[in-house]
């Protein structure tokens, strides 16, 4: 897919879909990427979008829009999933005004093992507290863990919060804590856990929140 975003009004949006997956457990998705121009400006942004079993779509979990690159990049996304549930990738390129330029993607691959640099979150599990008890979920990856990944806590409604603890275990995996504010009513919301690394991205299972009446 190549858009060019030359003439093209700042927030003028392309989509691709992927066709809607079933792979079950841990498995990657590698891709190419490139964003040109000539006078060396980033033509736009490319969002990455992993919708589950035809829900909202919700925040990007990876983008890119900071420079243009030399050549092709690869880039992962570690997906976690688990039967019977689906999902599908969407690639979004929105464009800039004044800046013209190409934003392309090539080569995907859905591949039935982890990613190599990604890392890749373990089956989140499901919390469940009384109305007005704090809330805390627990995410935990394999792979290495480095001070610059970015971690955080999605909403099925797209909002994003900032994981508070993270913990290295061993040199191949990792643990992240966050609480939950939203626990003054009896609601039940899902929420699944979101990494940005050097390599790519990672994302869990989507698990809930179940907050329940006071006996």
């Amino acid at each position: 897919m190549v858009v060019n975003a030359s003439g093209r009004a700042s927030g003028q949006k392309a989509h691709l879909y992927m066709p809607t997956l079933k792979e079950n457990d841990t498995h990657c998705i590698d891709f190419l990427y490139s964003l040109s121009s000539r006078d060396g400006a980033s033509p736009g942004t490319l969002n990455v979008y992993i919708k589950v079993n035809g829900g909202t779509q919700g925040n990007p979990v990876w983008n890119t829009s900071a420079s243009v690159t030399e050549g092709w990049v690869k880039t992962e996304l570690a997906i976690s999933t688990f039967w019977p549930n689906s999902y599908q990738v969407i690639f979004e390129a929105v464009s800039v005004q004044g800046r013209p330029g190409f934003i392309a993607i090539d080569d995907i691959r859905v591949l039935a093992h982890p990613c190599r640099k990604a890392p890749h979150f373990l089956r989140l599990q499901n919390v469940e507290v009384n109305v007005g008890q704090n809330a805390t979920f627990q995410c935990t990856a394999g792979g290495k863990w480095s001070q610059h990944d970015k971690l955080w806590l999605q909403q099925w409604n797209g909002r994003d919060t900032a994981l508070m603890v993270t913990r290295v275990v061993n040199h191949r995996r990792f643990t992240a804590t966050v609480s939950v504010g939203d626990t003054a009513q009896r609601s039940t919301s899902r929420y699944r856990c979101v990494i940005r690394s050097d390599g790519g991205s990672g994302v869990s299972n989507y698990a809930e929140l179940i907050v329940k009446g006071k006996i």
